[in-house]
């Protein structure tokens, strides 16, 4: 195949948004808006992962005071994680997720002031509430507009992070894990590895097997992968870097 490039200097300009800016103290490899998967069986240690997000470690801040408010939305509701009450949710048949969810957005955008200077940051936590969407229409839908909307959907100068906790990713629906930009991933299944592997990697499958070897040598080992970075440096063996050479 021959291809012949006929050069001009049109040049694109960049869109701008009236978005959060990114929290000056937080990692450079981490994410602040939009969807993150955290994906992991019973007793794998998604809970001791979070726990260590939010409160950052002697080393490094983390989401610690990265956000204005941080939401926890659970069937049962029973992670310690040092929140307000009313922002520590338990999913029942009382509620609907969906009229859960609106409320948040709408006290959100009442709490934003729309200041560059001073933007709105909110996190919502939904663990174990993959069921809630899947079954739910109308849950599903203002979730997608959540994650899809998270630069805007509060007003100018905010953005929304919402976190899927799930003990699989098969759980998680296509059109929904399509929006994540980054995931925690827990030793699981072949089927579970593959999804990964597949969606999220820029890796073939015998490559993405070494890749899989290599990161859970031990247990509690996660392999985190930020989509925004560069295809050979988006994987990380729990918060190392894993710098990609030579691979297909």
């Amino acid at each position: 195949m021959k291809i012949i490039e006929k050069k001009n200097n049109i040049e694109i300009q960049g869109a701008k948004f009236s978005t959060a800016s990114r929290p000056p103290n937080l990692s450079k490899f981490l994410n602040f808006l939009n969807l993150t998967l955290i994906i992991g069986l019973p007793a794998s240690g998604k809970s001791s992962l979070i726990k260590t997000l939010l409160n950052g470690t002697p080393q490094n801040n983390l989401y610690n005071n990265v956000f204005n408010s941080v939401y926890y939305i659970s069937p049962s509701a029973t992670m310690e994680l040092n929140l307000p009450e009313e922002k520590i949710i338990s999913l029942s048949e009382d509620e609907p997720l969906e009229d859960i969810l609106q409320q948040i957005i709408d006290v959100e955008k009442e709490e934003n002031e729309e200041d560059e200077d001073d933007p709105h940051r909110v996190l919502i936590i939904m663990d174990d509430a993959i069921n809630y969407i899947n079954t739910n229409r109308r849950a599903s839908n203002i979730f997608k507009k959540l994650v899809m909307n998270g630069r805007h959907i509060l007003g100018k100068h905010s953005s929304v992070a919402t976190w899927i906790v799930s003990q699989k990713v098969k759980s998680v629906p296509l059109q929904i894990r399509s929006q994540a930009n980054q995931v925690f991933f827990f030793d699981s299944t072949k089927g579970e590895k593959e999804v990964i592997r597949d969606e999220f990697t820029p890796l073939e499958k015998n490559e993405g097997s070494e890749l899989m070897d290599y990161v859970f040598d031990r247990p509690h080992n996660f392999l985190f992968i930020n989509l925004f970075l560069p295809k050979n440096k988006r994987l990380f063996k729990n918060f190392n870097q894993l710098i990609l050479e030579d691979f297909n």
